[in-house]
């Protein structure tokens, strides 16, 4: 009789044990859940699991204790747990299953109304036989069969019928879908059958399950597999489904290589471009898979291929990624052929526009200077001419120097707002329709005045144009060797030209007037200057003097220090140093173009042979 009580007590020991530990489990799964809350299902699973947990806890506390006053107790408190199970499932599919639009607060707190009668039922001594007892002799047995009352069917109905029906709802939404989710639901609903059928067992009372209720230790399995699939992504793993789908529907081609560059799969897009089915392609080198004479060229452009019959070339990027394995050893090859041939040929075509662009431009900027400078006899003449940035933009700055007549000539140094062919035209007009109507007799600002009338009539978009023109007459060879030369200009909104004396001093000169193009009846003035030998006039755009380094400008006071400080050098020497400095200070891009011309005057016994560079 000891024997068979030992061997009793031990039994139930091992049940409260697995019990306990089927609580520890849920708990810790609860907790997991909590801690990775990054879905709303994430939370009823949470619940649901905490429910099972305190089932499986309190059970286990039922079991150990021997007093049958406190195994009601814990048999009361352990539906805490059983009422809340059913709810929580049900929310859980809801969400799961895409409908968590009708987890609504109603619906929460209708499913509570059964839980909190049927604890309010057993909490209430008079109605609490309703739902549970022990019966009288329930003291002599270890393990004593719990009697039900009818309160208890109604509560066993409504939570069945919570579980089968979300347990329906569930499978019935994964088998509709992919086969991947159709296993899931298989191993899904086998998982919850075996908690399901070990509470049946228990409720109704069969056979040795009458004693025990195993239903908490049985969900270790089911809310393991719900946490793992849920978080962990393995119930569906849609990543292959996913790989397959865009490599099959990818318009790359695609080689998978073995560890000896065997083709051992292609994509639909690699199929097509190897002209080959695909049963031909496996097991084969890749090098093998293309004619030699397809291959037109392999290089840093990519891979390029020629049809032999049309001769049509067409160009692929190619990528290659090595697979390896777990261990990090190489496994295989990756290879990808993009087709890029349009980009090339969108490259190639935008390329040949660039070229085109810059030759037209590089054509109409010679047009903004004479090819020589004429020698002015006793003079000699340097300029500089320098596109913005790069040189691709067209700019409209221009200068010229030309004859009037045997002792006369004349010079114009001009910039038309803007820039592009638009400012370009306007300073061709500008320069020609100067070039045709300058005369000897006539002043440089009346011929400016011609030339503003013209330009208001053929140009329609609103440009001005700022210009210095000016007449040079130089002494005859005959005069006295100290005869200066004399020069008239007249400015219309231009910078002021400098002049070199033979002190080393540096003045402005000129009469400030209005641009042209703008108004009928422009104000222009005109200047006379006179330079004895040795001394220098230097006319220039705003490039020069509006270069910036921050918020500083090169400004004309740094224009007039250079010629100052280079005053023993020739025009050409003044005009290097000039724009040297110019670009020190800068940079070798200028935001601006920039446009000089100085003339140093020797003497009238001087031949000086002008000079003329291209822009740097």
């Amino acid at each position: 009789m000891e024997e068979h009580e030992r061997g009793g007590t031990r039994v139930l020991t091992l049940l409260a044990t697995l019990m306990a530990g089927a609580g520890l489990v849920l708990a810790a799964l609860a907790a997991y859940v909590a801690w990775r809350r990054g879905t709303r299902m994430g939370w009823s699973l949470a619940v649901l699991l905490v429910a099972v947990a305190w089932w499986g806890t309190a059970y286990a506390v039922e079991l150990s204790v021997t007093e049958v006053a406190l195994k009601s107790t814990w048999g009361d408190l352990k539906y805490v747990g059983i009422v809340a199970l059913a709810p929580a499932w049900l929310v859980f599919v809801l969400q799961y299953t895409g409908r968590g639009d009708r987890v609504t607060r109603r619906l929460v707190a209708l499913l509570a109304v059964p839980p909190i009668v049927a604890l309010t039922l057993l909490a209430v001594p008079a109605t609490h036989d309703l739902v549970r007892s022990y019966p009288p002799m329930a003291h002599t047995e270890e393990l004593p069969i719990v009697e039900s009352g009818p309160a208890f069917w109604a509560i066993f109905a409504y939570n069945n019928v919570l579980l089968v029906g979300a347990t329906v709802l569930f499978v019935a939404s994964m088998v509709r879908l992919a086969r991947t989710y159709s296993r899931m639901a298989v191993v899904l609903l086998a998982s919850a059958l075996l908690p399901w059928a070990a509470n049946i067992l228990h409720n109704l009372e069969v056979g040795w399950f009458a004693r025990i209720d195993l239903t908490p230790f049985a969900f270790i399995l089911t809310g393991g597999l719900l946490v793992w699939g849920l978080f962990e992504e393995r119930l569906v793993d849609l990543a292959p489904l996913a790989r397959s789908a865009v490599v099959e529907s990818m318009a790359d081609a695609v080689f998978v290589l073995d560890a000896f560059e065997r083709v051992v799969d292609v994509n639909p897009a690699a199929v097509a471009l190897s002209g080959r089915p695909r049963g031909e392609l496996v097991g084969r080198l890749v090098r093998d898979l293309m004619d030699t004479s397809e291959v037109a060229e392999v290089g840093p452009g990519g891979l390029v291929l020629a049809d032999p019959a049309s001769g049509e070339r067409r160009t692929f990027d190619v990528s290659q990624q090595p697979l390896t394995d777990i261990s990090g050893r190489t496994a295989g090859e990756l290879v990808v052929l993009r087709e890029v041939t349009q980009r090339v040929r969108d490259q190639q075509r935008l390329q040949q526009v660039l070229e085109d662009r810059s030759r037209v431009a590089a054509t109409l900027q010679a047009s903004m200077v004479p090819a020589v400078l004429p020698a002015v006899p006793g003079c000699e003449l340097a300029s500089r001419y320098v596109p913005a940035g790069d040189g691709g933009e067209i700019g409209g700055d221009f200068l010229d120097v030309f004859p009037l007549d045997e002792e006369t000539w004349a010079f114009v140094l001009g910039d038309v707002s803007g820039k592009g062919a638009e400012a370009a035209a306007v300073s061709a007009a500008t320069r020609y329709t100067l070039r045709a109507l300058a005369v000897p007799g006539l002043t440089p600002s009346a011929t400016l005045r011609e030339v503003n009338a013209v330009l208001l009539a053929q140009t329609e978009s609103e440009r001005h144009c700022t210009l210095v023109h000016g007449h040079l007459r130089p002494p005859r060879s005959d005069d006295a060797p100290d005869a200066p030369l004399r020069i008239t200009l007249s400015l219309a909104g231009h910078h002021s030209p400098l002049v070199l004396r033979t002190d080393g001093g540096v003045e402005e000169v000129g009469t400030l007037g209005t641009a042209l193009a703008l108004f009928d009846d422009p104000e222009l003035h005109d200047a006379d200057v006179v330079l004895a030998p040795g001394e220098v006039l230097c006319v220039f755009t705003d490039g020069l003097v509006e270069a910036r380094r921050g918020r500083d400008q090169f400004g004309s006071e740094r224009v007039a220090e250079l010629l100052h400080s280079h005053r023993e050098l020739s025009a050409d020497g003044l005009a290097g140093a000039v724009l040297d400095a110019v670009r020190a200070f800068h940079g070798e891009e200028l935001v601006d173009d920039l446009a000089m011309l100085v003339v140093r005057y020797a003497g009238p016994e001087q031949a000086v042979a002008s000079d003329h560079r291209p822009p740097p």
